[in-house]
Order: C-alpha cells, then sequence, then structure tokens
C-alpha cells in the first residue's frame, strides 16, 4: 500500500515537432520511433525539468509560450502510477489528460501549436518498487 512519502521523480521534456529542416535533436535519439510516428520531420528539445512528486501534490513547471505545465500523480498500484497533466495560458486550459505511466517508462503527449509546429511533451517517471 502506497504512503504520502512516497515520491515520484518525474522528467517532461518539452519537444517542438514540426516540418521544418532542422533535423532530428539527437538529445531525442531514445525516443525516436515514438515521435518519427507523430508524421513531423523535426523534433527540437526546447526545454527539460525534473520534479519530484508526492501523491496528490501538484508540480508547476514553466512552458515555452508563457504557458504552465500542471503535474499530479494521483494513483499508484506498484506498477503503473496514475498523472493529471494540465497546460494552462492566462488561466485557460489547452490540455487535461490522465496518464498512466510504467516505472521508467515514458508518455508522449502532443500539446498546442507553437511558432511554426506544434509541443510535444515527453512524460518520463521513475519510482522505488515499494
Amino acid at each position: 500500500m502506497a504512503t504520502d512519502a512516497e515520491v515520484f521523480n518525474t522528467e517532461v521534456r518539452i519537444i517542438l515537432a514540426s516540418n521544418s529542416d532542422r533535423g532530428f535533436d539527437p538529445r531525442l535519439l531514445d525516443l525516436k520511433n515514438d515521435l518519427l510516428a507523430l508524421n513531423y520531420m523535426s523534433f527540437q528539445l526546447l526545454d527539460q525539468a525534473g520534479i519530484a512528486l508526492k501523491r496528490g501534490e501538484t508540480g508547476k513547471l514553466k512552458v515555452p509560450g508563457k504557458r504552465t505545465l500542471e503535474l499530479t500523480p494521483t494513483d499508484f498500484d506498484q506498477r503503473k502510477i496514475s498523472m493529471q497533466v494540465r497546460m494552462t495560458e492566462k488561466g485557460s486550459s489547452l490540455l487535461n489528460t490522465r496518464i498512466r505511466i510504467e516505472n521508467h517508462g515514458t508518455v508522449i503527449i502532443g500539446g498546442p501549436s507553437y511558432e511554426a509546429g506544434f509541443l510535444v511533451l515527453a512524460v518520463t517517471t521513475h519510482f522505488p518498487r515499494f
């Protein structure tokens, strides 16, 4: 049974997907197959951040375009955590979804438009076996 003291280490990579000629950022090679399935030609890492969260705790990260990303682990079952993912801009919700991630797993989430493409979020979690 999980306790409130458990910490879920979460890494978020913010990626610009576009059809520009900038190619594939080598820092994203571990995600190449998943990203190429999105049918864009260029993927550039814009930012990445790590955040440690407890169940029910909301962490906030800045996202390009004066946006805020909120992550809240909501449930845990020894193999996967459920996480609420929300992106806002000036108080308006741009993205609001729930994901389930395995330990050391990554979920790719398509986001709103930005510059000449779209933002893509790669959310990875790491947690001890309780």
